[in-house]
């Protein structure tokens, strides 16, 4: 009697959504973290309210996603042999090095925020190694699924930018979507002067981020178009996603995370910046923000979920 050799095979996507979720969390945090570091720099500690809301939510949302993360990955308790077996190699091992690094110094970067004018010094100095912490964990977060040679879907480039261009916008969706609810609870937004003072700071912001909106939306084009037009793997793999996944990333992930929340911004910087329409102008950010923001995940989710969809066997004798 010969051998008899059987194999486990796990049902369903080897990555769910908690992986998705930690792309799409951590993604966020990074890009909350570089908002607040970027603007305390440039403006020198003009956006305190602002920043103060950012440099608190990069860190929780980095945090979040690290917990999914080993939740999917099991044993989260062995996470500290990271720390013990170095392999330069593999994005996970930069992932799980930097990540709860990033969220320490986050913390003790968003503690400083209390007040912001004392130790200015040593919080822009903490800014200043925060920057490539999150670097790192942004480009893990990126290439974690292009270095994936069996997967065409993810194996490209415009993949890894599409995914640094998702962080940028999505953390800052969530920075100007959770300030807004502290506006609400603290009174702020019943107060028409602190309100138009509030819009007018915000508009190099709302410029910024239009500008990143625009430019995934036309990375996500090239990579579409590369993958369409691209050899028989990338093909396949992309009729497989779009059969499995199509409606959630088209309608979802492009549609609701980039085409409306342009419309509107669109439209609101055409039509609603009258100072009689400041009520309006905070509506269309929290809204746009929030699109934005659910748009982002089924964009992740989509991409994880659909890179792992079922080819054709091809053969050849």
């Amino acid at each position: 009697m010969g051998p008899e050799v059987v194999f486990n095979i796990q049902a369903g996507p080897a990555w769910d959504w908690r992986v998705a979720m930690d792309l799409y969390l951590g993604g966020a945090g990074v890009g909350a973290i570089l908002f607040v570091v970027l603007l305390d720099h440039w403006f020198q500690g003009r956006y305190r309210r602002l920043s103060q809301t950012a440099a608190w939510l990069g860190p929780v949302l980095v945090a979040f996603g690290l917990v999914l993360i080993m939740a999917k990955m099991g044993r989260p308790f062995n996470a500290w042999n990271n720390y013990t077996n170095v392999n330069l190699q593999s994005p996970l091992w930069w992932g799980g090095i930097f990540q709860p690094i990033v969220v320490v110094v986050g913390i003790l970067y968003a503690w400083s925020w209390r007040d912001p004018d004392v130790n200015v010094r040593r919080r822009r100095l903490l800014g200043i190694v925060l920057v490539p912490l999150t670097v790192i964990v942004g480009a893990y977060h990126g290439m974690l699924l292009s270095l994936l040679n069996s997967r065409p879907l993810w194996n490209t480039g415009p993949t890894v930018i599409a995914a640094l261009l998702a962080f940028a916008t999505t953390g800052t969706a969530a920075v100007l979507l959770v300030h807004l609810l502290r506006m609400g609870l603290a009174g702020r937004l019943s107060d028409r002067d602190h309100v138009a003072r509030f819009l007018d700071d915000l508009r190099i912001v709302r410029i910024i981020l239009v500008t990143l909106l625009v430019t995934q939306l036309g990375t996500a084009f090239v990579w579409w178009l590369g993958l369409r037009f691209g050899s028989l793997d990338q093909q396949q793999a992309l009729a497989a996603a779009n059969a499995a996944y199509g409606p959630m990333f088209w309608y979802g992930g492009i549609a609701v995370g980039l085409v409306l929340p342009l419309l509107l911004g669109g439209f609101e910087v055409l039509f609603g910046e009258a100072r009689s329409r400041r009520g309006t102008q905070v509506v269309t950010i929290a809204i746009t923000s929030g699109l934005i923001l659910v748009g982002g995940y089924f964009f992740r989710l989509a991409l994880v979920l659909g890179g792992q969809a079922d080819l054709p066997v091809n053969l050849f004798f």
